[in-house]
């Protein structure tokens, strides 16, 4: 395709990301759809189950710490729910004056893999396609 973005294949990868940063959500999905994947956002976890209801994706990525519905019950709910979806977790890491590696407890809830933010985007895509190679 001349002159324009690829066009996206229909056996492309969709990946649902959950983060209640706008800008974390518009840089990830631009390097996702910038590798050929399908990139669907929500700023809060009370948002996935209805979207993953009406359009099935291959990878859940969220945040650990957002308001309203955090990491881990979104998490929880995703894998109850959409055990064949995979799941990265990605945090900045503790919050003030912990020192609890809350991504270390993702991995307990079973998740494909972790990010610690900040990441680049190398980082990101190559951990996306190792857990969807697993698929």
């Amino acid at each position: 395709m001349e002159g324009g973005s690829p066009a996206v294949s229909k056996t492309a990868k969709s990946i649902l990301v959950v983060d209640d940063n706008p800008d974390v959500c518009a840089f990830m999905r631009v390097a996702l759809e910038g590798a050929g994947y399908e990139v669907q956002t929500v700023s809060e976890g009370t948002q996935m189950l209805p979207l993953l209801r009406k359009h099935p994706t291959d990878l859940l990525i969220t945040d650990i710490f957002m308001p309203v519905q955090e990491g881990f019950e979104t998490i929880e709910q995703c894998k109850t729910q959409f055990p064949k979806i995979n799941v990265i977790a990605m945090s900045a890491g503790s919050t003030r004056g912990m020192t609890h590696d809350f991504l270390e407890t993702a991995s307990l809830l079973g998740v494909d893999a972790t990010l610690r933010k900040p990441f680049g985007v190398d980082q990101l895509l190559d951990t996306v396609r190792r857990v969807l190679q697993t698929r």
